[in-house]
């Protein structure tokens, strides 16, 4: 009996594991995890100076885990964290660490004032594994930065006078030693720092130098650590006789015409010119200060409907120059009429010739175009608000003499039309400029090179230059000696550099003559030569060959791509951060032979890009699988 309860018990086992075994679900393979993490430097920011110690930061993650991040710097391994804060693992970086060289001598492990390239490498559990791009940091431990600093008066191209400050602003992360003045290239002066400011300021009295003259200014900025910017040259020009200008400016009142029965809007048109430069225009109506005027046209809308109807009332003005000189102008009346009787339709009034800004000179036909439904009367032709003639005849035309007018100067003409009820109209009046003799200088500057612009070899100079007739001569000087007298255009000189001194400033200057002999002085500029070539651009390059992520076997050619905007001077082939292979001649080849290392294994596959000035850069690192 205690024998068939067994194998009872047997049987319900067996039922109940085939119960359990026997379903329609298929069994599920695990795939493997092929899938790289991905990672990234994060700080330092590329390109960014460093300093003592500074902990390298980067952001690393995976669809399962990161096992561990791998610090590079230069291609050499340097540290590694698997403590993961947010995906962040960190390195503390000794950019001023020491070491022994071969000689026995302590140097610095990382060059100062070089850019050294970080980058990191990730792993997962599967031993999957991603090398980050590199990034550039520039070691800098001893101050090598130069201040940073500009002009903030006066202004390129500003007209100065008397005693005035050349201010400049300038910072550095040490602090300022002095800054140090030049005009014309001569040293003036150097100015200290005054309790940390950024401002420094040089007393400048230009009525010492020469008046109505360019001249450059530049300043050298100077920090406690030596390092020297030199500030883009600028030029001003010294004009001290403003200070002596005694002479009033002269003007008239152009519109309304004095006499005339005004109603709604009418526009008080002011002429005003000056010796050197008008200030502003004061207007008075009936004695009362209505407004000032600042800017030309000088011109105010009257509103006369607010004016006390059917009598005179007196527009009165005054001119002030810069210099304050003042000249009250002949005051004019006017009678206003908002409410006229019988025929209040004044006539239509239209200047034809010659047209608003129209450049004019000899003798100048004003012709006019005028009709009126009542009969014109007559028509009044003012010129800068004085009455010149009286027409009532067709055609209306006054043949003026422009000739008797001042030279080189706006002048406004305006008609006054009287119909036979004594309505009038004045036409809108319109402005031309008077050019009877030719005493107008030309202009010009120098286009090539720019102030400031440090030179080599051979240089174009390349000159702007026009003039109201034509250009006669341009006359250019280098250091205050004449060097060519350039005729037609284009205006270029073909300088040799490498004839003057090195290292050195040197201002180009110019005059240019027109046919009429009359001159003008082209700003300066200021340039800097410096003959010996010094490249500041890095070269570029990739690995061509093998790509990224692919597996192979066997010898492969392990390629890569550089060029640089002088030459390349040599290429090195790094694998798993050891140097296999140089070259410096294209094509840059290695010939691996994958097959004596160990098949079915990662390997980090890098190099090195360095120019004829000693400029490197590591290449984006690429992994490849060798399964031989």
């Amino acid at each position: 009996m205690k024998k068939n309860e067994n194998i009872f018990l047997i049987l319900i086992i067996i039922v109940v594991f085939l119960g359990f075994s026997c379903t329609d679900d298929p069994y599920q393979i695990p795939e493997p995890d092929t899938s790289p993490p991905q990672a990234l430097v994060i700080f330092p920011i590329d390109g960014e100076p460093v300093s003592e110690t500074i902990t390298i930061q980067a952001r690393a993650n995976d669809n399962e885990s990161v096992t561990s991040v791998l610090f590079y710097i230069n291609q050499k391994l340097v540290g590694s964290d698997s403590t993961s804060n947010n995906n962040i693992f960190t390195f503390n970086w000794e950019t001023d660490e020491s070491q022994l060289n071969q000689n026995g001598v302590l140097t610095k492990k990382y060059s100062e004032d070089e850019f050294h390239f970080i980058s990191v490498v990730a792993s997962d559990p599967s031993n999957n594994k991603y090398a980050s791009v590199p990034i550039r940091s520039f070691v800098d431990n001893e101050d090598g930065e130069s201040p940073e600093a500009f002009f903030l008066s006066p202004f390129a191209g500003q007209y100065i006078s008397g005693l005035i400050n050349i201010t400049v602003i300038a910072t550095d992360n040490t602090g300022i030693q002095y800054v140090s003045y030049f005009i014309n290239n001569i040293l003036q002066g150097y100015i200290s720092p005054n309790e940390n400011s950024s401002t420094f300021e040089y007393p400048w009295n230009t009525s010492l130098v020469q008046s109505e003259q360019y001249y450059s200014l530049h300043a050298n900025v100077r920090d406690n650590n030596n390092n020297v910017t030199i500030i883009t040259p600028i030029s001003v020009y010294v004009d001290n006789g403003i200070q002596f200008d005694i002479t009033p400016p002269s003007g008239a009142i152009v519109s309304p015409p004095a006499g005339l029965i005004v109603s709604g809007d009418v526009q008080i048109i002011i002429s005003a010119s000056d010796n050197r430069a008008m200030g502003e225009v004061v207007l008075s109506i009936d004695g009362i200060y209505i407004a000032t005027l600042e800017n030309q046209p000088f011109f105010y809308l009257w509103n006369t409907s607010i004016e006390t109807e059917d009598i005179e009332h007196t527009i009165s003005v005054v001119l002030i120059d810069l210099a304050g000189n003042e000249t009250p102008l002949n005051p004019i009346t006017v009678t206003v009429n908002n409410d006229p009787e019988n025929d209040i339709s004044p006539p239509n009034v239209l200047i034809m010739e010659p047209a608003a800004g129209q450049t004019v000179f000899g003798i100048v036909p004003i012709e006019v175009l005028a009709d009126d439904d009542s009969g014109l009367n007559y028509l009044e032709f003012f010129i800068n608000g004085v009455s010149a003639s009286i027409d009532s005849i067709e055609p209306y035309i006054y043949n003026w003499n422009s000739t008797l007018e001042l030279d080189d100067i706006e002048h406004v003409i305006a008609v006054l039309g009287y119909d036979n009820e004594n309505n009038s109209t004045l036409a809108q009046p319109i402005a031309v400029y008077v050019d009877n003799f030719d005493n107008i200088p030309p202009s010009g500057q120098i286009q090539n090179p720019i102030p400031g612009q440090v030179l080599n070899g051979f240089v174009t100079i390349q000159l702007a230059a026009e003039d109201n007739v034509a250009i006669n001569e341009i006359i250019l000087s280098i250091d205050g000696i004449p060097r060519s007298t350039l005729f037609g255009s284009p205006f270029t000189y073909f300088w040799d550099t490498t004839e003057e001194e090195d290292d050195e400033d040197h201002v180009i200057t110019a005059i240019i003559y027109d046919d009429h002999g009359n001159d003008f002085f082209v700003p300066p500029v200021s340039v800097y030569i410096d003959n010996i070539v010094n490249d500041i651009t890095p070269p570029v390059g990739s690995i061509s060959n093998p790509i990224s992520g692919q597996t192979i076997s066997g010898v492969i050619n392990f390629t890569i791509l550089a060029e640089d905007d002088y030459e390349v001077n040599e290429v090195v082939f790094f694998i798993d951060g050891e140097q296999v292979f140089s070259d410096d001649a294209e094509p840059y080849n290695y010939e691996w032979n994958t097959s004596e290392i160990e098949s079915e294994t990662q390997h980090i596959l890098s190099g090195t890009v360095q120019d004829n000035f000693g400029h490197s850069i590591i290449l984006q690192p690429i992994i490849v699988t060798v399964v031989n």
